[in-house]
């Protein structure tokens, strides 16, 4: 496992991207450790806190790394 070290906040306003950084963060896992394990490029990764929106398949796998499981649910009327 790589040395957790803090990484700068996060500009990307999207909801499940700030929840992912915040909660890797919080289980100490680096970016680097993170993208090993899911088969992303680590710029990718810092895309995403920057500007990009992650694709689907590759935010699920990212979470699903943590324990985490992406849901959709039907809001409220």
């Amino acid at each position: 496992m790589k040395k957790f070290r803090y990484r700068p906040a996060i500009v990307n306003g999207n909801p499940i991207v700030q929840f992912l950084f915040k909660e890797m963060h919080k289980q100490r896992c680096c970016q680097m450790d993170l993208s090993e394990r899911v088969g992303l490029h680590r710029d990718t990764l810092r895309k995403w806190r920057t500007t990009h929106t992650p694709r689907v398949n590759d935010i699920e796998a990212a979470l699903n790394y943590l324990g985490y499981k992406l849901t959709v649910t039907r809001l409220k009327d």
